[in-house]
This record gives C-alpha cells, structure tokens and sequence, in this order.
C-alpha cells in the first residue's frame, strides 16, 4: 500500500495520530509496518501547518540544513556561531539552496553540525520573535524529532525528507525543497501546494 492511501487509511480510521507513538501505535493495531511512522507523522504534520507556515513572511522563516549534505572533503565553509557559514563554492547542493531561499526573501539559513546547535538557535531566537516558522531538512527519524519539539514551539514547520540519509553525502530533492521554500509566496499552486512524499525525486547531486 502507497503512503498516500495508507493515511487515508490512517485518518478514516478516526484514531489518534496526534503523536509519533500514536501513529506507530495504530500501525500496528492495523498489521501495517511501523517503521513508517515517522514518515506518516510528518506527512501529516507537514499537511496540518502548511496554512500556518505560508502565513509566516520568507525572512521570519529559518531554513535548517543538516552538514551531511556539505561535500565533506572540498567544502570551504567555516564553523561560526550558529553553524557552518556557506561560502556557494558550488561542491554540493547547500549553496544552492541558500540562493533559492534568498532569491524568494528568505534571511536565516542554519548549518547546523548537531542537536544541541539548532536547539541553542532556536532558544536565542524564537523568544525575540526573530524565528516564526521553519524549513526542516534531515532524516525521517530527526524531522519527527524536530516537529515534536516545534509543535510545542508554536513554529509550524515544512519538512523535507533527505533522499539517502547517513552521516556524510547524503542527498535531497532540491526541487521539492524549492517548492517548499516556496509556500505561501507568489499565487498559484506554486505558493499554496504542499509537496508530496511521493512526487518524483530531483536529487541535487
């Protein structure tokens, strides 16, 4: 079964998917594979903060990028106070993402090397109003972790799955991370469609 009709599944069924344990939780009641539970969870999210987050102005916005995607062994970017700083030496697909945000207005992007960093961003931050919606990139398990922890926040958050997780060369849909960046800006499907789990990848690199 297709992850689109699994949660239709999922929300016919009346349950409680408020929670990453509740949706494994009635996964397994249904017989299906709990280990897509952290995908279901934040499809689901994803699709309830989407109005939230394009209501929120590009340069309120902070676009998280994990180091994984840094090509490692050329990249020229130095670690400052809140992460690596990208110098778009073109080796990997961050520069590109950081000028796609910043060609639709987006001010605030993090390279972040560690939890403990975006939590230290986010408590600088989000208090002084300087943060009011996130783009998160990452692995399924970390996203889920990350929208757990902004849904108590009051940060409506868009995350985009990394398409080969892992510690270093990793990639992502940088077309999907495009139109993700992009909602709420401009008119049309473009500013207003949530991505979808299951659209064709377009991987950076």
């Amino acid at each position: 079964m297709g992850i689109e009709n699994l949660i239709a599944k999922l929300l016919a069924s009346g349950a409680d998917l408020s929670t990453r344990s509740a949706v494994r939780a009635v996964l397994s009641l249904m017989g299906e594979d709990e280990e897509l539970a952290d995908q279901i969870y934040i499809e689901l999210k994803n699709r309830a903060y989407a109005e939230d987050f394009a209501k929120v102005p590009p340069e309120k916005r902070a676009v998280f990028i994990p180091q994984c995607l840094r090509n490692f062994r050329e990249c020229q970017a130095e670690l400052g106070e809140y992460g690596f700083e990208c110098v778009k030496c073109g080796c990997c697909p961050v520069g590109s993402i950081i000028e796609l945000g910043e060609r639709l207005g987006y001010k605030q992007f993090y390279i972040a090397p560690g939890g403990s960093l975006v939590k230290k961003i986010l408590k600088s931050k989000v208090p002084k109003g300087e943060i009011k919606a996130a783009v998160g990139i990452a692995c399924w398990p970390e996203l889920a972790e990350a929208a757990e922890k902004l849904s108590h926040l009051r940060i409506p958050l868009q995350a985009v799955p990394l398409l080969r997780a892992g510690c270093i060369s990793t990639l992502v849909d940088v077309k999907r991370v495009e139109q993700t960046l992009s909602l709420g800006i401009g008119s049309g499907v473009r500013g207003s469609k949530v991505p979808s789990i299951e659209s064709n990848p377009t991987p950076g690199f």
